[in-house]
């Protein structure tokens, strides 16, 4: 084992010597929003020698000896455009206004399923992000329907994700294919990253790739940030709201001579500091936060080399809990909940390309972060400190000829966990060094085959295997079946993952010594894209269903009682998906989906349905933007059906209802485009919907009935909303 360690250890300090030829041109078609161009065209210029770019509008093209010439890139119904290639190239193209010609156009939805991934990938561009305000990322979902987003308690304003009917916790969430939101961060980390920053997002559900290792259960969420070689000169975001929640954003890139050197700084902060308590149960409806977070990061296109590297800062202190806590008020109880968090992040990324073989090369990622949270909950103190260093070495070529693949590395992570909750503490160190390989077919007429394999050595709990397998068949043109299977792994971190249900008086009780999480996960889709009318249309089916081995359990059925142990009995969830997507009108995007959710474990030996987990979702977003006048009204609504609510009394309401009612949130914005700066306005929750009495027991916040954990609809009512966007792009300059 020393020697494996020694062996990554090596690899990562080495790392700088690895330099080889680059033999490749790597870039982007875009439009003038920065939305990509999937299927543009890409060619050298007098020549027939080119390709075209994929479902992200992303294209690599084999280097020419000639130095002299120019890129030509064109798109049906936008101008073609001619720029001298750098290794990394960003082309943006304008919409064709020429008279007296006819122009067929063909545009590309905001979200959209990519038709050649091997599994089922959404991708949700910049232009979808835009629909909503998009604070941050935990916002950054409200029309999209494969992924459900909702309060998890009454008091601190954390937001937890659901997909495939199961926590967020089972999705593996990288930034740029990197470790980002897990361990300690879980509970907020979603709020950590500003939806200005973000680029694009790709939502793959299901077994994914071995390659990103192994603790993807239900799928994985990827967050592209904005590039310093394709981003904007400059982006400014200004965002309020009518309770007086004030947050700003600033992007600024600079590209050096010779198109080698790239850079970019973001910043961003968020601030809300007004009691507001429209309920009346003494509790704040929303936590008051102040944070603020940075990026800086570099890029080098080198002839030979590609690397990249930078670093993330973030503070943050949000307060919640009674309002007279907040108002000195000694005659009432003071229940309060502060957490104050720093955290400071680094990566690198290095690649190497090898000359006249485009389909060969060497990439090395590397991060580390230091992770501290501390403060309290009620009469219970709250410390947690994670350290956390990754690795992953990755090695990709072919056999024989390009439609037989393969990827092949190692990977090492390093997590150091110190939690203490009142009484408790919990702490551990995992050392995890892996090796995996994955080899692909892909017949590029209508087949794709990917099949990997990982092994992982954890100090703590020893060897797991981890298999996974994808198929994508284009049975006729437009219409792609998909299956997979696979398997994932995790090490749960019991208070960091489950700060909702320590919101309460229940009794903490952890019963068995914590073993790590295994589940497996199949699923099969169908995608058909064709025309209505001579209009685009796309309908996607999916069914997966998803198998714990070991899961741990988070037992509240019990009044005044907190428990954790092993999974003894079944535990699943059969999650089915239909979604309809369609242009009517240009520039009118319409997009439909149903889902239903059966969800259930094994609850001190009794199977149940998994508590708040709503068995129907059913979405409707409509977007339209006007051809001339600069204005895209977008309009929401998301339907919740009934879930499961466990058995509890609230002593000033008596017993709480045993499922919850159906309910809608309807969400409209409309935009005014100015070309470099951007106007909307919009309302969250237009009809005001709130929940009942979201907390259990409010009026006595330190007995042993209290629960803030309860929640399944919104705490707060409508909420107004305005900002203004403003960028500058380098071509706007000239």
């Amino acid at each position: 084992m020393k020697s494996i360690y020694k062996l990554l250890v090596f690899l990562f300090l080495s790392a700088p010597l690895l330099v080889r030829g680059q033999s490749v041109i790597r870039g982007m078609v875009l439009d003038e929003k920065g939305n990509p161009l999937p299927g543009a065209a890409v060619v050298w210029a007098g020549t027939t020698d080119g390709m075209i770019a994929d479902s992200t509008g992303h294209f690599t093209l084999p280097r020419t000896n000639d130095s002299q010439l120019l890129l030509v890139a064109s798109y049906v119904g936008f101008l073609s455009d001619t720029i001298s290639p750098s290794a990394h190239t960003v082309f943006r193209l304008r919409q064709s206004k020429e008279l007296g010609t006819v122009v067929v156009e063909g545009t590309q939805s905001s979200s959209f399923v990519s038709t050649t991934k091997s599994n089922l990938v959404e991708i949700i561009t910049t232009r979808e992000l835009k629909k909503a305000a998009c604070c941050n990322l935990s916002e950054s979902f409200e029309t999209n329907a494969a992924i459900d987003v909702s309060y998890s308690d009454g008091v601190t304003g954390a937001k937890h994700i659901t997909m495939l009917g199961l926590d967020g916790r089972y999705v593996q969430l990288t930034t740029e294919l990197l470790p980002s939101v897990r361990g300690l961060a879980a509970p907020f980390g979603l709020t950590y990253i500003p939806g200005t920053y973000i680029e694009s997002i790709q939502i793959s559900k299901g077994a994914g790739s071995v390659v990103n290792g192994y603790e993807a259960m239900t799928g994985q969420i990827n967050v592209e940030l904005k590039k310093p070689e394709d981003s904007e000169r400059l982006i400014l975001n200004v965002y309020a709201n009518h309770m007086g929640r004030v947050e700003g954003n600033a992007i600024f890139t600079h590209r050096f001579r010779g198109g080698k050197w790239y850079t970019a700084t973001m910043l961003h902060g968020d601030y809300f500091n007004t009691i507001a308590d429209d309920n009346k149960d003494g509790f704040l409806d929303i936590p008051l936060i102040k944070q603020g977070n940075f990026v800086h990061r570099w890029r080098h296109d080198g002839r030979r080399i590609e690397t990249q590297f930078g670093i993330r800062g973030l503070y943050e202190i949000r307060n919640g809990g009674n309002t007279a806590f907040y108002r000195n008020d000694t005659v009432l109880p003071q229940y309060g909940v502060q957490l104050e968090t720093w955290r400071g992040e680094g990566f690198w990324k290095f690649g190497i390309l090898f000359p006249g073989q485009d389909w060969k090369s060497i990439g090395i990622q590397t991060s580390g972060l230091y992770h501290r949270q501390e403060g309290f909950f009620g009469n219970n103190a709250y410390r947690g400190i994670q350290k956390n260093a990754y690795v992953n070495v990755i090695y990709q070529s072919i056999f024989t000829n390009t439609k037989h693949k393969f990827r092949a590395g190692g990977s090492f992570l390093y997590d150091d966990y110190d939690e203490t909750f009142g009484d408790t503490s919990l702490a551990r160190m995992e050392l995890v060094p892996g090796g995996f390989f994955e080899y692909t077919y892909e017949n590029l007429k209508n087949l794709t085959i990917v099949a990997g394999f990982r092994l992982d050595y954890h100090n703590l709990f020893g060897v797991f295997p981890t298999p996974r397998a994808n198929l994508r068949w284009e049975i006729v043109k437009g219409l792609n079946l998909r299956i997979s299977g696979g398997r994932g792994w995790r090490v749960p971190n019991l208070f960091a993952e489950n700060t909702a249900m320590l919101v309460s008086g229940r009794n903490v009780v952890i019963k068995d010594k914590i073993r790590p999480e295994i589940a497996w996960n199949y699923g099969l889709s169908v995608q058909y894209n064709f025309q209505i009318l001579k209009r685009d249309a796309s309908i996607v089916t999916d069914f997966f269903r998803t198998d714990f081995t070991n899961q741990l359990m988070v037992d509240r059925e019990e009044e005044g009682t907190l428990a954790f142990y092993n999974l003894g009995g079944a535990s699943f969830s059969n999650v089915f998906q239909f979604s309809f997507s369609f242009e009517p009108l240009k520039k009118f995007e319409v997009r439909a989906s149903y889902k239903y959710q059966d969800v259930r474990t094994t609850y001190s030996g009794q199977l149940e349905r998994v508590p708040l987990v709503p068995e129907h979702k059913v979405l409707l977003n409509l977007a339209y933007t006007t051809p001339k006048l600069g204005f895209t009204f977008d309009f929401t609504t998301n339907l919740s059906g009934p879930s499961r609510i466990p058995d509890v009394t609230d002593p000033a309401h008596g017993p709480w209802p045993q499922r919850t009612p159906w309910f809608a949130l309807l969400n409209a914005q409309i935009t005014k485009d100015f070309k470099i700066l951007e106007w909307y306005v919009g309302c969250e929750n237009i009809t005001g919907y709130t929940q009942d009495n979201p907390i259990v027991d409010a009026q006595n916040p330190f007995g042993d009935q209290f629960d803030a954990s309860l929640v399944y609809a919104p705490v707060f009512g409508r909420m107004f909303y305005t900002g203004l966007r403003f960028e500058l792009d380098y071509k706007q300059k000239k």
